[in-house]
């Protein structure tokens, strides 16, 4: 159900995002912590307290470039909502990719897309071109600059793409941890938000953090202390 939406007729309450969110982010003082607002991009519906950020890096003025949005983490998870899963196989060298009406909404024209699969493989498809919600009702058409250069462009490998944020590896790389819970839309309505993000000088609970994992403890600089995380 899109956050905020009704869901029947039925006597029913529905809760928005909640501050400071379902679990504690912070052991230490959030006072003492170094947080700054941050925009983040539409189309990503409902993102809680401690989820991992990367930053939009899109060359091109039309794209959403320094917005941020959610972090691909390396492994493929349900809860990886950074990635729009391709609805058809593609062959090598196309630029095109079709995915859900609803995740085409995370993307703008002039981001530049990443594809991936699980096997991983990553390519830069370059700059989105189009996005066609047109042509069919049901679902949207990603038309991007590069061809895929991948093998193994099939739904069976979870084919995927994401909002280039990263200069190497999965080309998505952590840079901030949400301070609050957020909703930044979902589908044609959403306009995403304004939020604090944490930089550094934090004590947090690991287990509230969102797709955090080895690749996003490099790249933000952490420290493992038992239940705890170390941001310095």
């Amino acid at each position: 159900m899109a956050s905020g939406a009704i869901g029947g007729s039925t006597p029913q309450l529905n809760r928005g995002p909640e501050i400071p969110g379902y679990k504690a982010l912070y052991f230490s003082i959030r006072e003492i912590a170094l947080i700054k607002d941050k925009t983040c991009q539409p189309g990503y519906g409902v993102l809680r307290a401690g989820t991992i950020m990367a930053e939009n890096i899109s060359a091109l003025t039309t794209g959403g470039k320094g917005l941020l949005v959610p972090c691909a983490t390396t492994l493929f998870t349900v809860g990886d909502v950074g990635r729009a899963f391709a609805l058809a196989d593609v062959a090598t060298g196309v630029a095109i990719i079709h995915v859900t009406m609803e995740d085409s909404y995370k993307f703008k024209v002039g981001d530049d897309l990443i594809l991936a699969n699980n096997t991983p493989e990553y390519g830069d498809g370059g700059a989105i071109i189009t996005i066609d919600r047109d042509t069919h009702p049901h679902f949207a058409i990603i038309t991007f600059t590069t061809g895929i250069t991948t093998a193994n462009n099939t739904v069976a490998k979870a084919l995927c793409c994401y909002v280039e944020a990263g200069a190497a590896g999965k080309l998505s790389t952590a840079k901030y941890i949400l301070d609050k819970d957020i909703d930044t839309g979902v589908g044609e309505i959403a306009q995403g938000a304004i939020t604090p993000v944490l930089i550094s000088n934090a004590i947090l609970y690991t287990n509230s953090l969102v797709n955090f994992d080895a690749a996003a403890a490099t790249a933000l600089g952490t420290v493992d202390d038992g239940q705890h995380t170390i941001l310095k």
